[in-house]
């Protein structure tokens, strides 16, 4: 079982053509640092039309902690049929679960949304998903600094030299960013998923 991760910048239209380089750029790099350090992660991306991103999972699992950036996100879970080079010309229906979310994500507004074929999942994640848009809402750059290192796989001590901030700084950053929180949701996603790709 595969994912894909379509997604669109949100109010791109507000930005000036100097903030999207910037929010590509930093794009590129996310990608690029999954790569670096989730050596298990191989991942095919494109990004269209200026501020659409697709991304192509091998590894389903990985999804939702690869999805954690401020764009809006629509996780598809399910097979990819037919891989190509680009990643826009691939299909399956984790490419068909991904886009029809996110075209249903931008009249209600989401920030988040997850369809596979299976409907508990759906109807758990969703939830799921809802209150976990509620919590990043709330994060200021430096919990959101210290979460992207943690996704990253990096130990306390690790942010701590990173970002030249005592150990209490990281804990208190990490508190009020609900870590843990996400890394629950993060556990659980990773748990269904990875369960079901090795039936």
């Amino acid at each position: 079982m595969q994912a894909v991760i379509t997604a669109d910048i949100v109010d791109s239209s507000s930005l000036s053509s100097i903030q999207t380089d910037i929010v590509l750029n930093a794009i590129h790099s996310l990608l690029d640092d999954y790569k670096d350090v989730r050596v298990n992660i191989e991942d095919k991306f494109i990004i269209s039309r200026g501020d659409s991103i697709q991304i192509e999972l091998d590894h389903a699992a990985q999804a939702l902690n690869v999805a954690m950036v401020d764009v809006r996100i629509a996780i598809g879970i399910g097979d990819i049929e037919i891989k190509r080079e680009l990643v826009n010309e691939s299909s399956g229906s984790a490419y068909i679960n991904s886009g029809r979310m996110l075209d249903s994500m931008k009249k209600e507004k989401r920030l988040f949304s997850i369809k596979t074929n299976n409907l508990l999942w759906d109807e758990e994640f969703d939830t799921e998903f809802k209150l976990l848009e509620v919590i990043l809402s709330g994060w200021k750059i430096t919990s959101a600094e210290v979460v992207y290192l943690l996704l990253l796989n990096y130990k306390e001590k690790e942010i701590q030299e990173k970002l030249k901030i005592s150990q209490p700084a990281v804990n208190q950053r990490k508190k009020a960013a609900g870590w843990n929180g996400i890394d629950a949701l993060l556990k659980r996603f990773e748990k269904l998923i990875s369960k079901e790709e090795q039936i």
